[in-house]
């Protein structure tokens, strides 16, 4: 495996927000004036008097040569001032992260030091780059191999958080290394131990199923196609003429971590189209109807730019079966771009008490749970609800254990 192809995998594994977002227009942003905002002033005059197909590839080598002098957190500063400056490299931001993640890979050739420099901003895809790039560097892999390589996220300090990043990076990896073979992926990903580490990497597979099939326009992503050996996928990604493929030919087993994705291709092949997509979840097996809603909450979100109020209009345009799963989603995905917990809780407070804000919360919970050990760190997050009910709703789903004061012995 060359450098160079490894490098040019970063634009190949676009983010859901990327994909959900064409055709939004640029935002105006007062001028940034710290060092990193005029790096970046410097690279968007540079990138945008190229060819419009030439401009990621001029972002990304911006962004490279950052890592190359400055590292991995310097490159990622970088790009949060382009996304800042520029609403489109917001979108943008996931996929350029994964280009940052994979450069620092190859750059230490292991997999601690730039995992554990990249930050968790635009959807931890730089966490991502790292361990695809890991995998697409191998032959061959083994369990003893698979099951090692996130070992160090399961350590005391470290937070589900963190695991989750590398074995969903693992599923991305492995369904490039097989050349876009999904079953094969997919069994890979069977190899480890856990089963909540399976499903988190067969989430990724999916993801990567999905992105790389809709975005056959991307340079980098012909270019990644350019190094297989016949061009020749052994797995048909996705079908138009059945929008919930490939969840509805596989495996029960897979079901979840399938549905939990797939409205990113409805979305592709409905023009956008936000009712009719959840129309077609409405068809899916009924216990994956929820998490069909719950995925396009997440799309949702990245085509709102995160915009609070703007997520909750989006989710209404599908109508109110499932709203509350559709907020749940969106309020999972606020707090995954940026691991912060605030802004899934500002899009709950926005629904008061209407019609799905216990699934809001809950999906805070949820996320809660999975950035913070400490219990009661997580009890004072969630106390942050607007009102007493919203707080216990947070809590439970978080896993709250608070502990009591116990009075003395009672007396004999």
């Amino acid at each position: 495996m060359t450098p160079k192809k490894l490098v040019s995998l970063a634009l190949a594994v676009l983010g859901v927000a990327t994909v959900a977002l064409l055709g939004i227009g640029r935002a105006t942003h007062p001028p940034d004036r710290s060092p990193d905002g005029v790096l970046a002033q410097q690279a968007l005059t540079a990138c945008q008097s190229r060819p419009k197909a030439e401009r990621s590839d001029c972002y990304q080598g911006a962004l490279q040569a950052r890592l190359t002098g400055a590292g991995v957190g310097s490159a990622m500063s970088l790009l949060k001032a382009l996304a800042r400056a520029d609403d489109r490299l917001e979108r943008e931001g996931h996929v350029l992260a994964h280009g940052i993640g994979i450069k620092g890979y190859l750059l230490a050739q292991n997999v601690p030091v730039p995992f554990g420099q990249c930050p968790v901003d635009f959807a931890s895809g730089c966490k991502h780059g790292v361990i695809q790039a890991y995998l697409e560097g191998q032959d061959a892999v083994d369990s003893a191999s698979i099951n090692a390589l996130c070992d160090p996220y399961r350590a005391a300090g470290e937070t589900r958080f963190n695991l989750f990043q590398c074995v969903h990076g693992m599923g991305h990896g492995f369904q490039m290394m097989y050349q876009g073979d999904l079953p094969r992926a997919l069994g890979s990903c069977e190899q480890l131990r856990d089963g909540w580490d399976r499903d988190s990497c067969f989430g990724g597979a999916f993801m990567e199923n999905i992105v790389s099939e809709i975005a056959p326009h991307h340079p980098s992503t012909k270019l990644v196609a350019s190094h297989q050996h016949d061009n020749h996928r052994a797995f048909k990604a996705l079908d138009s003429t059945d929008l919930l493929y490939p969840c509805s030919v596989v495996a029960e087993k897979f079901w979840r971590p399938c549905y939990e994705i797939q409205t990113s291709a409805i979305l592709h092949f409905t023009d956008n189209d936000i009712r009719r997509t959840a129309e077609i979840c409405a068809t899916a097996p009924e216990t994956m109807q929820s998490v069909c809603s719950a995925s396009l909450g997440r799309d949702i979100s990245s085509r709102a730019l995160r915009d609070p109020g703007k997520s909750i209009r989006l989710c209404k345009k599908g109508g109110e079966r499932n709203l509350g799963w559709c907020y749940f989603g969106t309020a999972k995905a606020l707090i995954d771009w940026g691991g912060n917990p605030s802004t899934g809780m500002a899009l709950c407070r926005r629904l008061g008490d209407s019609l799905g804000w216990e699934l809001c919360y809950q999906g805070v919970g949820e996320q809660v749970a999975s950035l913070i050990q400490d219990s009661q760190q997580r009890a004072r997050i969630c106390s942050e609800a607007d009102r007493p009910e919203a707080v216990t709703v947070c809590q439970r789903s978080a896993g709250v254990v608070l502990e009591t004061t116990r009075s003395d012995s009672p007396k004999s």
